[in-house]
């Protein structure tokens, strides 16, 4: 799915939405977002961490745990 910028949002604004957007497609499932996820959410809102970086976060952390 493409999410388009529109003119007048900011960066910030539009981080928000693709917030609400995942975890409103992770509830649909039932699920919800974890501590840790919900921190990085967090950091990524606030523009302390990329969306690269979120997701490199969320990959080691969780493959590591699949390999126990």
């Amino acid at each position: 799915m493409l999410i388009t910028k529109s003119m007048n949002s900011s960066p910030r604004v539009d981080r928000q939405k693709r917030i609400q957007f995942a975890v409103g497609m992770a509830a649909i499932d039932g699920g919800k977002p974890t501590t840790f996820t919900q921190n990085l959410l967090n950091q990524y809102e606030d523009g302390e961490i990329s969306a690269i970086h979120f997701k490199q976060a969320i990959i080691e952390k969780y493959a590591k745990g699949s390999r126990k």
